[in-house]
């Protein structure tokens, strides 16, 4: 009988670029060497490809090791045959990035699209590899059932350019000369119509493939600097500043940390560190770095980071956060190597847009910029009050369990409920506030049903209405007037809270314009029929400009195709909120996310928190755009 292939195997291609011709960098290669003595430390067997080019090295040294488009092209197509369903496929990408003129159809119209700065054969000069071409080969590596991950330390944006500094990854396509893209077969990207099952509202990243296996880390944001040498020094030796800041959370946490809790970490550490650029999250947030997932706790949990000799949190009024909210306090590590008594309790005392301040309760300890900070409590839950129908039994239980969630209960007829529980026909029943039956929640049979189930269903439906209420009620009038927000549907023009009426598998299209002077941060949610909110989409759009090596457009459109579940068909027709949240400084919202209330035991809330600026003000605003879509 033939062996098996029983346990995933770890693939790991490292390209470090420093000899480049002109504007040649210091520390990339150090990086991915690194990198690679990480790797090796943590796992029994890996299989490493290295593709870099020092300073003073020739092609003639070590071509097949030249990273050149044709290896670095060559080495992902060759672990795509190799690696077998359910391997670990890691790559690293230390060097310049550029950005060109969009040239495909998933390209991003508003910043164009991404170029890693590779080397030709010749070593005399550069060729870039395209972001369609790299989506096509990871898409091979996605239809195989491989687990990708990609880190790219280079940057996004032409706008570092101009800062002239040679530790900033970036070349400008001036430099580089006009960009050929080769032409890129339909199958090679995601097809038109893929989408979520679990969505009725969905859309998909610009060149980006279908996320459930691919998970991308971004040194930073379309329109900033990613930089290396001084910016991370550890020993004397100059790193690049994302591959430093990962390198020691690797080396100290394991390979088995989820994406978004790394990411979450590496945000407070960037902050920590006073780094001008904001490391981005794209795609399957919850699958682990290089390996099988470490257990965690809280999948809404934060991180903390020390500003003005006081400890903040990356959430604030936006995120629904109120003071006396209460937050347990733990090192970043795994679940499994933290005991109950390394938990420290904080209140929130102060509040601010998009940030706020903890305090420790008890006993003083000393706190570390990128701890976990899991929500105890939930202040905003209690606008929502629910009533017991009398016919219930154990009281005291169902109160109980209420406020372990944060829930509160009418007391008489002193105040209106937001939710109601009844008995009937021997199943519990939930009502809105006018005593209507709520749809589209399963069936709950008292005799096989407990009271936590019961209250978790509650819990859902008061955090569906807290995503869904949560506005700026006094947003700055300068804010408001940076940014124009409509959807197009049926030759219509909508704007936010207007009904829109569409047929199942129409499209809508989400138009986004910055007309003001600094950079937004767009977040679109679909809060959808089976109570459910889905993040869509997050863009940064730079300001409108119009110079040569970084030039942005300022509008965003993205298209989002909207369809009636098969759940609701007999219905005829299904109501969504298409939410968009605007701000000035990046942060995150996915904390605000539930699956379907028939996925209710799954944990699914993302997260792609990204460290405040500290010079800025913290502005922002939230839209809803109400859709029925009809069959």
């Amino acid at each position: 009988m033939d062996s098996q292939h029983t346990f995933p195997t770890h693939y790991a291609i490292l390209i470090g670029i420093n000899a480049y011709p002109k504007n040649p960098l210091k520390s990339c290669v150090r990086d991915v060497q690194k990198i690679k003595e990480c790797l090796k430390s943590k796992l029994p067997s890996v299989d490493i490809r290295t593709l870099t080019a020092n300073s003073g090295d020739t092609p003639l040294d070590h071509p097949e090791s030249w990273p050149t488009c044709r290896n670095v092209t060559s080495a992902l197509e060759m672990v795509t045959f190799r690696a077998q369903p359910g391997d670990f496929i890691y790559i690293h990408y230390s060097g310049h990035g550029t950005r060109s003129d969009p040239c495909h159809e998933l390209s991003n119209q508003s910043t164009g699209d991404l170029a890693l700065v590779l080397l030709h054969e010749d070593s005399s000069r550069v060729m870039p590899l395209p972001g369609p071409r790299l989506a096509g080969l990871l898409k091979s590596m996605v239809d195989k059932a491989l687990v990708v991950t990609l880190v790219l330390d280079c940057c996004f944006s032409a706008s570092v350019y101009r800062n002239g500094d040679p530790n900033v990854r970036y070349l400008s396509c001036g430099r580089i000369g006009a960009l050929t893209y080769p032409s890129i077969p339909e199958h090679d990207l995601a097809d038109r119509d893929t989408r979520s099952t679990s969505r009725d509202a969905s859309m998909r990243d610009n060149w980006l493939v279908d996320p459930d296996r691919y998970t991308i880390l971004a040194a930073c944001g379309p329109h900033e600097k990613a930089k290396g040498g001084s910016e991370a020094y550890e020993k004397g030796e100059p790193y690049g500043a994302l591959s430093y800041f990962l390198l020691k959370a690797l080396f100290d946490h394991g390979l088995g940390r989820r994406h978004k809790d790394i990411h979450r970490h590496l945000c407070a550490k960037f902050w920590e560190s006073c780094q001008a650029q904001h490391p981005v999250l794209y795609g399957n947030k919850d699958q682990a770095f290089f390996g099988r997932t470490d257990p965690y706790r809280n999948a809404r949990s934060t991180s903390i980071f020390e500003r003005d000799k006081s400890f903040r949190l990356l959430a604030g009024l936006a995120h629904g956060l109120r003071v006396g909210d209460r937050f347990a306090l733990s090192s970043f590590g795994p679940s499994s190597d933290r005991d109950v008594e390394e938990n420290f309790i904080a209140n929130v005392t102060h509040l601010w847009p998009l940030t706020s301040e903890v305090e420790l309760l008890g006993t003083a300890h000393s706190l570390q910029t990128g701890w976990i900070a899991e929500p105890l409590t939930c202040s905003y839950l209690l606008d929502f009050p629910v009533r017991l129908a009398p016919e219930l039994s154990h009281q005291d239980e169902w109160r109980a369990a209420l406020e372990e969630r944060s829930l509160s209960t009418c007391i008489d007829n002193e105040q209106d409920p937001a939710l109601q529980v009844v008995l009937r026909n021997n199943k519990y029943e939930i009502l809105d506030e006018y005593g209507r039956e709520i749809m589209n929640l399963p069936e709950i049979p008292r005799d096989q049903t407990d009271i936590s189930c019961v209250c978790n269903v509650l819990e859902h439906l008061a955090r569906f209405r807290m995503a869904k209420d949560i506005i700026n009620e006094i947003p700055r009038a300068a804010f408001i007037e940076s940014f124009d927000i409509q959807i197009r549907a049926n030759r219509n023009v909508s704007n936010p809270e207007e009904q829109i009426e569409v047929q199942h598998g129409n499209v809508v299209e989400l138009v986004i314009k910055n007309t003001g002077e600094t950079a937004l941060y767009v977040y679109v949610y679909n809060l959808g029929p089976l109570w459910q909110v889905k993040g869509l989409s997050y863009e940064v759009i730079p300001k409108r400009n119009h110079d040569r090596d970084m030039k942005f457009t300022g509008i965003s459109s993205k298209k989002i195709k909207m369809t009636v579940p098969p759940a609701m068909s007999g219905d005829g027709s299904c109501e969504d909120i298409i939410k968009v949240f605007v701000t000035s400084q990046p942060t995150s919202f996915d904390s605000l996310e539930l699956p379907n209330l028939d996925e209710l035991g799954k944990t699914n809330v993302g997260d792609r928190t990204n460290r405040p600026s500290t010079l800025e003000s913290e502005d922002w605003v939230a839209l809803n755009f109400p859709i029925r879509t009809l069959l």
